[in-house]
């Protein structure tokens, strides 16, 4: 191992030897190891040594548990292999799923390369590598695109959830039932199964809608096919479409798959846990042409099945191309009571080793809760954060879905169709709230649709990513305008009482609209239109139908599981819904995350938001009458003492 250290230090360091003295050191890298206040090469264990070292040019799947390192490990990795790569024209991709993620692994590489990484290497989201290599330069030779009018071929990414007019002309001939007249971009060709998916948001029931009038009736595959094509004879596509057509173009055209080996021979994927099978097949593809795939993640945190990403699937890709498996399996992260019952709730069967320290006496409580008071639950947790001096400000609430997080800020659950009106009700009631939802972006996409909907509702515009921009006006005169629009809706008081029926508070915000939209030359020739109330609501109480917040400020900010993926928390409450629900395997409900004689999805989300802890974690446990000594059984097996609230 002593031997690996050197060769380490040799390449990145430029060093025969690690000087343990920071201050004596000269290597390249001490600025680095000054920021850790330790020799970043001494801080390194066996299984991150073995990985960096590792054979590049070999299918490699490190398999690293939560808060092992794994980003700072990628990098140093990363920096390694560059450090000693010859060829000029090929280089290798580092590829991530999410915004946030690349960016904390440039920040890594940034220490380690002293800059950042540059041809012929890239470093991005799968989704932006897909695109920049793949899409815009060859798929237009199967979507019969023939380019703009300056003869640009890129494609435009549209939402499933796009609600613009402009998309009236990509409409099906036919009815599809509840669905109505489907658009080009409600539903996509699915890879796996070779099928068409419905994924609009006219119906929760819209998959199974499709499926059935689909195998009923053999013509509507024609009528799906008519539409799409002509969507992207446009040059439209959803990302879906994208993947499905990039695995289908390097199949048709080998030859654009060898090119694509040769550029990047070699894969680095972060988060493999995330990978879809169609992204899978298109990393086989690549692996039959020569290129080699490093995979790094932990596929108990795949929580992705209602994107069709299932981890046996990513197993099976490791299985079938012979990867070579290394582990991470120190957690520098949580202390050992909560790496214990993470590993418990999916039958971990390595032994992960908690490295962080036991902060408070009891660091897993299970809290239970009679119906209606989880307020009450969440002021239990909140004596014991203070009662072991851990920060409010780095804990949170953690729940499964959209439905107990609205409760709990104070929103009423509303499984009806959007309302651009009630968004927009919704978004002041937001911005006045110290509990919010934690992740700024949220809110402010939903702001950005809004005043999309609002003034360029019939022009085309870009996705999520682009904050819905208009396409005739500039990214930064857009951002411009919602960020003065978000702070004309958070100032005033008028909006924000929300005492009235909608119909008055409609019109207060059609006078605030109109008497601030002079101060916006961008908006100035647009077509107005804020939405209708819905149908019934004109005389009722805003509140009433939209909020209650009697309890008011929980004083932490709340994240579902997915969003807090990422995270490292000093105390975490995962609360679970009073109720099972109809889906059994939703996840919501606590039985649901101990139930190991067939782990499942289910499992995995407890595992996730278990494993964000790094000394406390709660769960807050209803209590219905029927709550029995095998309950408590339950928890307590798992290592959780029982309190009520």
């Amino acid at each position: 191992m002593e031997n690996k250290r050197k060769i380490i230090c040799r390449v990145l360091c430029k060093k025969e030897k690690c000087n343990s003295d920071l201050f004596a050191c000269d290597g390249i890298q001490n600025s680095r190891c000054k920021q850790l206040e330790k020799s970043f090469i001494h801080n390194m264990n066996e299984g991150q040594i073995n990985y960096v070292t590792s054979q590049l040019r070999k299918n490699v799947f490190l398999k690293a548990c939560p808060g092992s390192g794994k980003t700072e490990v990628l990098a140093i990795k990363v920096a390694y292999e560059k450090e000693q790569w010859k060829l000029k024209k090929q280089g290798f991709a580092v590829l991530t799923f999410t915004n946030s993620a690349e960016k904390e692994i440039n920040n890594r590489l940034d220490c380690y390369l002293n800059g950042k990484l540059e041809y012929p290497h890239y470093m991005g989201t799968f989704t932006s590598w897909l695109h920049g290599y793949i899409a815009n330069p060859f798929l237009h030779k199967l979507m019969k695109y023939k380019g703009d009018e300056r003869g640009d071929k890129s494609i435009r990414l549209i939402e499933s959830s796009c609600t613009s007019d402009f998309l009236n002309a990509y409409s099906s001939r036919y009815g599809y039932r509840e669905l109505g007249n489907i658009k080009a971009h409600e539903f996509f060709r699915d890879f796996k199964t070779d099928s068409y998916q419905y994924c609009g948001t006219r119906s929760r029931q819209g998959k199974e809608i499709l499926q059935n009038l689909v195998q009923q009736d053999d013509w509507r595959e024609l009528d799906l096919e008519e539409i799409k094509t002509k969507f992207w004879k446009s040059g439209f596509a959803l990302y879906e479409d994208i993947e499905y057509m990039s695995n289908s173009l390097l199949k048709q055209y080998p030859e654009i798959a060898e090119l694509l080996a040769k550029r990047f021979p070699i894969v680095f994927v972060d988060e493999c846990q995330d990978l879809s099978y169609v992204q899978l097949e298109l990393l086989a593809t690549l692996c039959e042409k020569g290129c080699k795939v490093h995979l790094i993640g932990d596929l108990n945190q795949a929580i992705y099945g209602f994107r069709n990403i299932e981890s046996d699937d990513t197993k099976d890709f490791i299985e079938k191309h012979c990867f070579d498996t290394k582990f991470l399996n120190e957690n520098y992260r949580s202390c050992q009571s909560i790496v214990d019952a993470s590993e418990y709730v999916v039958n971990g069967k390595n032994k992960i080793l908690g490295r962080n320290v036991n902060k408070t006496g009891i660091p897993l409580i299970a809290i239970l809760y009679s119906k209606g008071k989880e307020k009450l639950a969440v002021n239990k947790f909140h004596e014991y954060v203070l009662e072991n001096n851990l920060r409010i400000e780095e804990s949170r609430i953690i729940v499964r879905n959209n439905n107990l997080k609205n409760k709990l800020i104070g929103m009423k659950s509303n499984n009806k169709s959007p309302n651009n009106l009630e968004t927009i009700a919704q978004i002041v009631y937001l911005l006045n709230r110290k509990d919010q939802i934690s992740d700024f972006k949220i809110l402010f996409d939903m702001l950005a649709k809004s005043i999309q909907r609002t003034f360029f509702k019939t022009s085309e515009h870009l996705n999520s990513q682009f904050l819905y921009r208009p396409k005739e006006i500039e990214s930064k005169e857009w951002k411009r305008v919602l960020f003065e629009v978000r702070n004309i809706l958070k100032e005033t008081e008028e909006l924000n009482d929300f005492s009235v029926t909608w119909t008055e508070w409609k019109k207060t915000l059609n006078k605030l609209m109109k008497e601030n939209v002079k101060k916006f030359p961008e908006l100035s020739g647009c077509t107005y239109d804020i939405g209708n109330i819905r149908k019934g609501n004109k005389d009722k109480i805003v509140e009433k139908t939209m909020f209650d917040n009697k309890e008011g400020d929980l004083g932490y900010a709340i994240e579902t599981i997915h969003g807090c993926k990422g995270m490292s928390l000093d105390a975490v409450f995962f609360l679970s819904s009073y109720q099972a629900g109809n889906d059994e395997h939703s996840g919501g409900y606590w039985k649901q995350w101990f139930n190991r004689e067939d782990i499942g999805e289910e499992n995995r989300l407890a595992y996730v938001a278990f494993s964000r802890a790094r000394y406390f974690l709660a769960l807050g446990i209803p209590k219905p009458k029927s709550f029995s000594d095998t309950d408590r059984k339950i928890l307590i097996d798992a290592g959780f003492a029982i309190v009520e609230s």
